[in-house]
């Protein structure tokens, strides 16, 4: 019996540019610590002075506490500031500003990650900047991608492989939610990949839509220095896990 191959990043392989991916969201995270605090108010201060045409909202954290008996319930909330939302003037790319990390999204049309890792970068050497960060926890790239099903198609035209529950009766699930964890061998990465059906949105004029979820994430914490050749290797990883998931990719969304 033959063993598969180890696998291998192989930056000298070439993945196909899609003109139509179906991404509806690419999202880095950046799991790092600040080392000096910012009061909120002037945190805010700074990044409207910083980040010009962006807009700033405040989002807060709630928790809800139940005490007393069933016939006497008394319900007490707490609300916290949890960090600041930056959105920029066309409502593409978002960046959210938390206590101990950043996350930064570019919504749909996804253009390319040379467009988006630039904004990723800038806001993450900001984030650096003000906070004093001296270590990366951990980095998370994640790409969501959308395909409407039209009458007739089945995820299995889409993917490679699908839950099939209760094969052996004849049924056939209306929905699905599968998730698969992934160590990369070798390296200190994991793959988190889900494909999910679920009902689609009334103005994609489709019932059903396919969702596949590639998340990948480092499993040890990096120096900053190690920072971009992380994010190349994580690259990698993505599309090595798109095109192997995805059947005929090339050819469905050029």
């Amino acid at each position: 019996m033959t063993c598969p191959p180890r696998f291998q990043i192989d930056f000298s392989e070439q993945f196909p540019t899609l003109r139509n991916a179906p991404i509806v969201e690419a999202v880095i995270q950046f799991n790092a610590p600040p080392t000096k605090v910012i009061e909120p108010t002037s945190l805010r201060t700074v990044l409207a002075e910083k980040c010009r045409g962006y807009r700033i909202d405040s989002q807060v954290q709630s928790e809800a506490s139940f005490t007393g008996s069933p016939g006497n319930m008394e319900v007490r909330q707490k609300t916290q500031w949890d960090g600041l939302k930056l959105t920029s003037e066309d409502g593409k790319h978002i960046c959210q500003w938390k206590r101990t990390c950043l996350i930064v999204s570019r919504l749909k049309p996804y253009v390319s990650w040379p467009d988006f890792l630039q904004v990723a970068m800038q806001m993450w050497e900001l984030y650096r900047e003000i906070g004093d960060a001296q270590l990366i926890e951990a980095i998370g790239v994640r790409f969501i991608s959308q395909i409407p099903l039209r009458d007739g198609e089945r995820p299995s035209d889409f993917v490679q492989k699908v839950p099939l529950p209760l094969k052996g009766l004849g049924l056939r699930s209306e929905s699905f939610f599968h998730q698969d964890t992934i160590p990369v061998e070798g390296y200190s990465f994991e793959v988190r990949l889900t494909r999910a059906l679920q009902a689609a949105a009334e103005t994609t004029g489709s019932k059903k839509q396919l969702i596949v979820d590639i998340d990948v994430a480092t499993t040890v914490a990096i120096t900053l220095a190690e920072l971009e050749s992380t994010l190349k290797q994580m690259r990698y990883i993505k599309n090595k896990v798109f095109f192997a998931c995805m059947k005929d990719a090339e050819q469905r969304f050029k």
